[in-house]
């Protein structure tokens, strides 16, 4: 995976194969110090890492991410790069950028763009039954949707500000097919609407399985 030119500037570099390479790593907490750990790049981008605090710690195969809040980092989604380090030939921390070793990493996960239209979602109240319309045009639009999504017990009441109840009007049913593709009004689902993950529609402060592979996938 990586040529002796480029593993010379590293120490600590335990296997160097076709599949993956592992190597001693760590993550520094300004209040608690160093937490060490081994990482393992994968020949299809993927990163692991198994924590080395004690002898019995539960986190290994951990993502990138995880591991960086195990060592109390915060803000590790979007700063791991720099949070995580290996040793340099001369002992010296060297953060994870500025190394060759996500080469395979940047090439596989790029972070998804941002879908530029989501189209409308319906939800149905659990106490009416009626179907509620949900926007979808901004973040918080998004994550009202994936909040309600994730509520079995959902119901009109529940949407911000108040500004539904369960005696409103359902929508006409030939109004529903407008859902705001802008190929289509009455689109059925399509790769300029439907999204499958993007940083408006997935959140890294939500632990449902959907949220959680498309953050440590990132």
């Amino acid at each position: 995976m990586f040529t002796e030119e480029e593993l010379i500037q590293f120490h600590g570099v335990f296997q160097n194969t076709q599949e993956f390479l592992e190597i001693d790593c760590g993550c520094t907490n300004p209040r608690y110090g160093d937490t060490p750990g081994k990482l393992r790049v994968y020949i299809d981008g993927k990163i692991e890492i198994d924590c080395t605090c004690m002898d019995n710690c539960p986190k290994v195969n951990i993502s990138p991410i995880e591991f960086a809040r195990h060592a109390g980092r915060t803000n590790a989604h979007n700063n791991w790069k720099s949070q995580i380090w290996v040793f340099s030939h001369d002992g010296h921390k060297i953060a994870l950028w500025r190394t060759c070793l996500l080469k395979y990493h940047t090439q596989t996960f790029q972070r998804p763009l941002r879908q530029v239209i989501h189209r409308d979602e319906f939800l149905r109240c659990s106490q009416c039954n009626k179907e509620r319309r949900f926007i979808l045009r901004n973040k918080e639009g998004c994550k009202i949707y994936h909040q309600a999504l994730a509520n079995n017990n959902w119901r009109c009441s529940d949407v911000p500000n108040h500004s539904l109840t369960c005696d409103d009007a359902e929508e006409r049913g030939s109004r529903k097919v407008c859902r705001g593709c802008p190929r289509d009004s009455k689109c059925g689902g399509c790769e300029k609407c439907v999204c499958f993950g993007c940083d408006w529609c997935r959140f890294d402060d939500c632990n449902c399985e959907t949220c959680v592979e498309f953050i440590i996938n990132l």
